[in-house]
């Protein structure tokens, strides 16, 4: 049996605390016990289901509120409770993969996936488990199960163009990419990786296209801080300096900006004449990561550009 946190819990359920270790024994005492068996084990599972159910939905409020641990102990009473819950089980799994217990959030889908019947959307969220583990194979194997089992779901297209696209294959994933888009428009994850993919391959003006697109359809001020990143790189990559500049400020004003994100906006403000800016950009980056090697090397450069203009200055003085 998979992985379970070895813990008796108390989850408050319908206004009344249960020990779940005692509610799990009385379940298989009066599974196991003779007689009218058959009719007791249909109602107490019964109980669990709806049990279950109820610490899902508890989960998942604790989720949309970003409690993670909380969220993780729902699911894992919600599991003890009714083994054979496939939401409960994917719910689990997911948390586990939020706390970096890869190995057995795995474990979880897979019988989440199995418990399903091979529904093709859990088959993708398995998927791309095995994709970040880097295991493109298996991630390979599922998309084109997701996709045998309902060809027009957008997410099978884009795992399959994800995988493609880990595994090099380029002209591929940007294919499947495409099919994605043809069955579900909006999707930014796609669009943001087609994007990435024209840029790899030498067209920065599809990929601003590709991205431009992406941020239409969100309301002036609140487009997502990685549309506004990926607009500024591209915007960069065309030689439009300035605006790339104000798409990366956009997007480095969230509340917890990257070392990356600050770095590349510090870049493109040296290209578009703001070393003052860039020098204050990069210094913040290093705040942030001491160690990040880009932001060092720009700031070395900045600091070498004012020495030379202070020498240059001096010299002219003493002509």
């Amino acid at each position: 049996m998979p992985y379970l946190p070895q813990r008796v819990m108390k989850m408050r359920l319908g206004g009344a605390a249960r020990p779940l270790g005692l509610c799990c024994l009385l379940m298989v005492a009066l599974c196991t016990h003779s007689g009218c068996r058959a009719l007791r084990c249909r109602k107490v599972s019964d109980e669990s289901i709806n049990a279950a159910r109820q610490l899902s939905l508890q989960a998942r409020d604790a989720e949309q509120k970003g409690h993670w641990e909380e969220a993780e102990e729902f699911y894992a009473a919600a599991v003890a409770r009714c083994p054979t819950d496939e939401r409960a089980r994917c719910g689990y799994a997911d948390s586990l993969w939020q706390r970096g217990a890869k190995l057995d959030a795995v474990a979880h889908m897979e019988e989440g996936v199995r418990l399903s019947g091979d529904d093709p959307e859990r088959v993708v969220q398995l998927g791309k488990m095995y994709l970040e583990r880097g295991e493109l194979h298996r991630a390979a194997v599922q998309a084109e199960k997701a996709i045998s089992a309902n060809r027009q779901l957008a997410s099978a297209w884009a795992l399959r163009g994800d995988v493609q696209r880990a595994e090099g294959s380029r002209t591929q994933a940007l294919a499947s990419y495409h099919r994605a888009l043809c069955y579900q428009p909006q999707f930014p994850e796609v669009q943001l990786a087609l994007a990435e993919v024209h840029s790899q391959d030498g067209k920065p003006q599809r990929a601003l296209a590709t991205i431009q697109a992406l941020a239409d359809h969100y309301p002036a001020g609140q487009i997502p801080f990685d549309v506004s990143h990926r607009q500024g790189l591209a915007l960069r990559s065309l030689g439009r300096y300035r605006e790339s500049a104000e798409c990366l400020a956009a997007a480095a004003r969230q509340p917890a900006p990257s070392a990356e994100l600050l770095y590349d906006l510090a870049r493109s403000q040296v290209l578009s004449g703001d070393k003052q800016g860039a020098t204050q950009t990069a210094a913040a980056a290093l705040r942030l990561k001491p160690d990040h090697a880009p932001s060092l090397n720009l700031q070395q450069e900045l600091a070498g550009q004012q020495v030379q203009m202070a020498a240059a200055s001096d010299a002219r003085l003493l002509r």
